[in-house]
């Protein structure tokens, strides 16, 4: 087995569980008006945000541009999930809170959440968690910089 074709491997095998992983949010979190994608963004706010946030600062922490974090947050909003709350020192920033409804579902969410995440993830031990995590990390970082590499030759 040469090195391309085992790099050619890893880059299919990450596809392949990114697809897996789609496939199981929607098998798992989907909602009668949402997508799986769309309740673990909910699951994501409740966990790291739930006093809110900004768009800005999601889009760094989860890596989505912010045109298609703003198309996804509106989504919610009109599903009555998140709600905006407009900053007084600049109308043009608005704080993205969870509603009262979300509230109301987040502990099953949260529940359906981590059963999944426990099944998924229940035949690896601590240290290969971690060794994964690291790795995963290691991978983003490369693309981000051969992204900005190529964002400045445009």
């Amino acid at each position: 087995m040469t090195e391309e074709f085992r790099e050619e491997e890893l880059l299919f095998l990450m596809k392949k569980i990114n697809i897996d992983l789609e496939a199981r949010l929607e098998k798992d979190l989907r909602k009668q008006d949402m997508s799986g994608t769309q309740v673990y963004f909910l699951i994501y706010i409740l966990r790291h945000h739930p006093g809110g946030t900004y768009i800005t600062e999601l889009c760094h922490e989860i890596g989505i541009s912010k045109a298609t974090l703003s198309v996804l947050v509106k989504k919610l909003r009109e599903k009555g999930y998140l709600c905006f709350r407009e900053n007084p020192g600049d109308v043009r920033r608005k704080k993205v809170l969870p509603t009262e409804k979300l509230s109301a579902e987040s502990g099953e969410l949260l529940r359906q959440a981590e059963r999944m995440e426990s099944e998924i993830c229940s035949g690896l031990d601590r240290v290969e968690k971690q060794r994964l995590w690291e790795l995963e990390h290691k991978i983003l970082k490369r693309l981000s910089k051969i992204e900005d590499r190529q964002e400045v030759m445009v």
